[in-house]
């Protein structure tokens, strides 16, 4: 899947859009216009977010917000998975934010993967190349549909 990137500034989603921490100044290394390979999806804190590869390369955990709306046909090899996250409210958000997780096997299988993808872990980022190169060979850019 691809979507097309219309905003790279956190100023430009709606309160509801951001994180409770997040700052709403972030620009993030998006190019507006271009259209990014989308490798998985997550709900945290009630906030859409996709996982990109960034203009650094990076991988990068973005909100849907930022991209260009539409309907798109979710990859036959992504798994899904409701996590802890889904049933906490209040003060339990604060420790269990992760709602839902859809993508490849290891971001849904492994609850420590999207944090070790934050962080930058060899072996994650080793992972998430992988993912990345089988997800662009295999997705049609936008302009081709």
């Amino acid at each position: 899947m691809r979507l097309r990137c219309v905003f790279n500034r956190s100023e430009m989603l709606a309160d509801h859009q951001r994180g409770r921490v997040a700052d709403v100044e972030t620009l993030y290394p998006l190019s507006v216009g271009l259209e990014y390979v989308v490798v998985g999806m997550g709900l945290w804190e009630n906030i859409l977010s996709v996982l990109v590869r960034d203009d650094w390369g990076k991988p990068c955990f973005a909100p849907a917000g930022l991209f260009e709306l539409g309907t798109h046909a979710v990859p036959a090899e992504w798994r899904f998975a409701l996590c802890s996250g889904i049933r906490a409210s209040g003060r339990g958000l604060w420790t269990e934010p992760c709602g839902a997780v859809w993508g490849y096997q290891e971001l849904v299988d492994d609850p420590a993967h999207a944090a070790a993808l934050e962080e930058r872990d060899a072996a994650a980022l080793t992972i998430f190349t992988r993912r990345l190169a089988e997800a662009e060979w295999s997705s049609p850019r936008l302009t081709d549909t």
